[in-house]
């Protein structure tokens, strides 16, 4: 497995944080990755995340979304997972870039969902078809979201 980079942006285009993953599997619409929490513990909507915790991610290069499963270090168990709505992933050698959009939606194991920062995501500089790309990425999110099992990320997840 290769190792890439994550670059998360702000609207501005600004690098707003960068860590390194694993690729398990490319195509030419997206990348699935694991990597591991980076940060010191971070309490986040009743759910820890600790350093050292597993993230399994997916990038889609079409989708204006990333997904996280989230797992316990010690345990292995899913704690949940997490959504950025974000502009489509660009891949360029071993880096992944995206612009995060603020909006995001959180599912717990049981299948609740809560959605996080829209105050802010109603701030940014959006054009009318950027925001309205973003609602919808949010409300497809939410369709595929299954009872008490959440999205089950997969590598066979990503389209050819």
């Amino acid at each position: 497995m290769d190792d890439v980079t994550v670059i998360k942006l702000n609207i501005g285009g600004e690098e707003t944080w960068r860590y390194h993953g694993r690729l398990v599997r490319c195509t030419q619409r997206g990348a699935f990755l694991e990597a591991y929490f980076n940060r010191d513990d971070l309490p986040f909507h009743g759910i820890v995340m600790r350093r050292g915790d597993l993230f399994l991610e997916v990038y889609f290069s079409d989708r204006w979304y990333n997904l996280f499963e989230i797992h316990d270090h010690e345990s292995g168990q899913i704690k949940g997972w997490y959504a950025n709505i974000s502009r489509p992933a660009e891949f360029t050698g071993r880096e992944i870039r995206y612009v995060d959009l603020a909006l995001d939606l959180l599912v717990y194991p049981d299948g609740r969902q809560l959605v996080l920062d829209a105050d802010e995501f109603a701030m940014l500089d959006l054009d009318v078809s950027a925001r309205q790309k973003a609602w919808k990425a949010l409300e497809e999110l939410k369709r595929l979201v299954k009872p008490e099992q959440g999205f089950r990320l997969t590598p066979d997840l990503l389209p050819e």
